[in-house]
């Protein structure tokens, strides 16, 4: 009786990587060849003896069903095409090929030495033979599979060891020049490129990755968007940067050539690909290291105990003007309404969207018709105006935080199913910067202070009074109203410095 073994089945998928695998009748499995054809998802096809205890299914089967026998005596067990090489007419096996129409080397088996366990000593990779030692050539694939040192995979593996190298070097000139920030960042870096070599050789997949306080969308969004974000074109390398960003800008040329070597042992010839979570990785690594460039030059990472003197030495962030808007109670949605809200558009704060419904904000003394309505609804109604607005209305109302409602006017809200009265709803809402708890300690801020904000336009401003919102639900942005918008000539795009 045959006994198959998982080194055996790994040997062989290594090299084909395939879907199906025809064995003789009665053979055998080991609990860890079992693990493994379940984890692969590998059908098993049971026929006719074959020498050395299985062979690879090929296209020239022809298409066999669940149960069915084959022209050669095989009997597939999982559906669908029987793809082991069947006779020619000559009596010769006919070649098995690969999807593309290329031929697959026939694997030669050679009687398998067992050790006390009842596992084979080594197996060539490549080849499927059995070693009874390791080669000065061979380095280990999985277990003892061993493969030739100039393995895809293994050319991978070194260079996310040159990358390793190049990071903890760098990080020793960061540490020396105190910039306690970009050594921090770089050990996020090395942490990650650990994580990516334990998941290549432990064949496991990598967890949701997070880098620099981004996922892998806000990494790519971030290298993308560096004149928004920063305020820089995208840089071109000079020497006149400076040791720490030529560095930088090193790392990321080696990081580019692991992306090569990752592609070069995980794409296929068909195209496709066997690890897209590592491929995805190294994509957003290099993304990653940008972002420390760009970082570095617009002041991002400073020396530590340094004091920022001007607006600029720190990384600017977006401005987003607010014109006049409502939130709603779901009893004010019924009344107004007659239902519930519809998402039209999502806002750059995460979850919060702006609604297909319109609402006339109204008094005694003038009205604005289709203002906009914002969800998710909320414990209290709040209907933001701007001053101005709240002189063409006929009344007055504070100038307070969003949520706080001390003091706020008196308006009426229509709807096309009712109206409803807003007591004590409109406000005008104070300028703020929406943060992360990782940007306020990178702006050296905290919940609730005070900044001033310098507007760099065709007619600079500088807002004071400008309060900090801290969470871990936000989005960096600043929020201000359109009087203020016009005061500095608002455009979309428009970064703020915070001023010291």
């Amino acid at each position: 009786m045959k006994v198959i073994t998982d080194i055996e089945l790994r040997a062989r998928w290594f090299r084909t990587h395939e879907s199906r695998v025809c064995v003789e009748e009665g053979a055998m499995l080991t609990p860890a060849a079992r693990d493994f054809i379940r984890e692969h998802q590998i059908e098993l096809v049971y026929g006719h003896p074959v020498p050395g205890g299985f062979a690879g299914c090929g296209p020239e089967g022809g298409a066999c069903s669940v149960g069915a026998v084959c022209p050669d005596g095989a009997v597939t067990v999982g559906g669908g095409s029987c793809r082991q090489a069947l006779p020619a007419a000559g009596g010769s096996p006919a070649p098995a090929r690969y999807p593309d129409g290329s031929a697959v080397k026939a694997m030669p088996v050679a009687p398998v030495p067992m050790s006390a366990d009842h596992r084979p000593v080594f197996v060539d990779g490549l080849s499927g033979e059995t070693l009874d030692h390791k080669p000065e050539h061979m380095t280990h694939l999985r277990g003892n599979v061993l493969v030739p040192k100039t393995h895809p995979q293994i050319a991978f593996r070194g260079t996310l060891d040159s990358l390793e190298a190049r990071i903890l070097s760098l990080q020793v000139i960061s540490a020396e020049d105190g910039l306690t920030g970009l050594t921090g960042a770089l050990g996020e870096l090395l942490d990650f490129v650990r994580q990516i070599l334990s998941a290549e050789v432990l064949d496991h997949s990598l967890e949701e990755m997070r880098l620099l306080g981004l996922d892998s969308a806000g990494l790519r969004y971030e290298s993308h968007h560096i004149q928004e974000i920063y305020g820089i074109p995208h840089p071109m390398p000079d020497y006149r940067m400076g040791r720490i960003c030529v560095a930088l800008n090193d790392l990321r040329t080696c990081v580019r050539e692991s992306e090569l070597a990752a592609a070069e042992a995980f794409i296929r010839p068909d195209g496709s690909c066997e690890r897209p979570d590592i491929i995805e990785a190294m994509n957003r690594l290099s993304s990653a290291v940008y972002i420390l460039l760009c970082r570095q030059l617009t002041g991002w990472q400073r020396p530590c105990g340094q004091k920022a003197s001007a607006g600029k030495e720190l990384p600017g962030f977006m401005v987003e003007a607010s014109g006049r808007h409502v939130h709603l109670t779901d009893a004010a949605v019924e009344a107004l309404f007659g239902g519930s809200l519809h998402k039209k558009s999502d806002l750059s704060q995460p979850g919060q969207y702006a609604c297909e419904e319109r609402v006339t904000v109204m008094t005694a003394k003038g009205q604005f018709e289709r203002v906009v309505v914002l969800g998710p609804t909320r414990d209290a109604v709040q209907v933001e105006l701007s001053l101005t607005d709240a002189k063409v209305l006929g009344i007055e109302i504070p100038v307070n935080m969003s949520g706080d409602l001390e003091g706020a006017g008196d308006v009426i809200l229509v709807g096309p199913a009712g109206i409803y009265n807003a007591v004590g709803s409109a406000i005008c809402a104070k300028a703020h910067i929406h943060m992360t708890p990782e940007d306020a300690a990178l702006y050296g801020v905290e919940d609730g202070d005070s900044v001033s904000v310098r507007l760099e336009t065709e007619r600079p401003v500088t807002i004071d009074d400008v309060i900090i919102r801290v969470s871990s639900k936000f989005a960096l942005a600043m929020h201000m109203d359109y009087d203020e918008a016009n005061a500095c000539n608002y455009k979309k795009g428009l970064l703020g410095h915070i001023v010291r």
